[in-house]
């Protein structure tokens, strides 16, 4: 690949990105908090619904922390559209979470739209900058 190949660095634009989520999505169903706070910038931020901000990468890893000594939770993510444009993209989607309680009790599933926006840093590797979730429309099936 080489910069006169845009097609070729996007598809490993892509495929990087790809690599970023897989990689989340592993270290929470690990319950692996720490290995979160390599995934995002320094600057991280991201809106939950209906919760504070969570800003850079300790916060993610106390935040998630928390929640997975409560719960093994098993994540999902189905992207719907990604865009690249430099050092920048976006990826929106449709993230699926299943929080199974540790001491018992009933499961508990949501799936949310999630707006994701990673940056290349200077290393080269793509992180997580901003996010943002919100929970889907009540379904209209009967």
């Amino acid at each position: 690949m080489s910069e006169s190949d845009p097609r070729g660095r996007e598809d490993a634009d892509r495929k990087a990105i790809d690599a970023v989520r897989d990689a989340w999505v592993a270290a929470v169903a690990a319950g692996d908090a720490r290995a979160l706070a390599d995934l995002v910038t320094p600057d991280y931020e991201v809106w939950a619904h209906a919760t504070p901000a969570f800003t850079g990468p300790e916060t993610v890893v106390a935040m998630m922390g928390a929640a997975m000594s409560r719960y093994a939770i098993a994540q999902r993510y189905e992207p719907i559209e990604t865009v690249v444009s430099g050092d920048w993209a976006f990826q929106r989607g449709i993230e699926h979470i299943r929080g199974t309680p540790r001491d018992g009790g009933p499961v508990h599933e949501a799936q949310q739209r999630a707006l994701l926006i990673l940056r290349r840093g200077e290393d080269g590797r793509w992180r997580y900058a901003r996010g943002m979730t919100n929970g889907l429309p009540p379904s209209t099936n009967s």
